[in-house]
């Protein structure tokens, strides 16, 4: 597998951020993708950073809350259009 462009990771942040797209839907995309990159891959940094917020947008901070809301995942994909990582 190869990694991402950056059209695929921005239509994911995006539909997040909108509420389209379900934290637990966007997390596993970005997990698998990761888990399937080859370790010799060369990665837009950007990318992988957008790949490793994504990976954790369904992380819990407490029973039945998410750690992440609407607020951050909107933070991120601005963040996204800025290609900075983090």
């Amino acid at each position: 597998m190869t990694a991402p462009d950056r059209a695929s990771v921005e239509a994911v942040l995006r539909d997040l951020a909108s509420g389209a797209l379900a934290p637990r839907r966007a997390a596993d995309w970005a997990s698998g993708v990761l888990r399937e990159l080859p370790d010799d891959e060369d990665v837009d940094d950007v990318v992988l950073d957008a790949l490793d917020r994504l990976s954790g947008a369904d992380l819990p901070s407490g029973p039945g809350v998410l750690l992440h809301s609407l607020d951050d995942f909107r933070a991120w994909h601005a963040a996204f259009h800025e290609g900075e990582p983090s």
